[in-house]
């Protein structure tokens, strides 16, 4: 199934560095599905993906044992999107797990030349929640713990939160791509 994988990218004209770095992701993949599961790799599942996800961001450690960057968890979930359009495109699987629209990649993490402390960001949600109604509140949440800009935040509507995954779903972000939010 790899080299039939590594044959699809070459059709899709992806560079040979791509290709290594995919073939690698996918392979490292499907090692950890078989030793979490304990079952012969078979068929991507969205909750498997977002276990993975999970996996990458709490507990794989780089080679100098420190946690993966957003950059490098990215890729691997680039891989396996891609991983599942060949899968689909060949009649491997018959469903589309995860697509370029519904993105589960993680928001790469920004220098803030500010520090604000969470007291402060408490502190400021509950003025808000007091002064501005609960509306207002809501939007500052949505903002303060997802990171999103203003304009992706009026677009939310209620159909873009999954309570089931306890996942956010954010439309036509920035360059018009769309992210999912794990929420606690």
């Amino acid at each position: 199934m790899i080299e039939e994988f590594k044959n699809y990218m070459l059709k899709e004209e992806k560079s040979d560095n791509t290709i290594d770095n995919y073939v690698r992701n996918v392979k490292q993949y499907i090692k950890w599905f078989e030793v979490s599961t304990g079952q012969k790799f078979t068929k991507l599942y969205r909750a498997n993906i977002l276990d993975y996800k999970s996996y990458l961001r709490n507990i794989k450690k780089n080679k100098q044992g420190t946690p993966l960057k957003a950059e490098t968890i990215n890729a691997n979930l680039s891989a396996l999107i891609l991983f599942n359009k060949y899968l689909k495109k060949y009649n491997i699987q018959n469903d589309i797990v995860v697509t370029d629209e519904e993105l589960i990649r993680i928001q790469k993490q920004k220098i803030n030349p500010t520090k604000v402390t969470i007291e402060e960001v408490e502190k400021f949600r509950q003025l808000i929640l007091e002064n501005e109604g609960i509306r207002n509140y809501a939007i500052v949440t949505i903002m303060a713990y997802s990171l999103t800009r203003i304009s992706e935040t009026l677009n939310i509507e209620m159909n873009d939160f999954d309570f089931h995954t306890r996942e956010l779903i954010v439309r036509n972000g920035k360059r018009c791509k769309t992210a999912n939010y794990i929420y606690e």
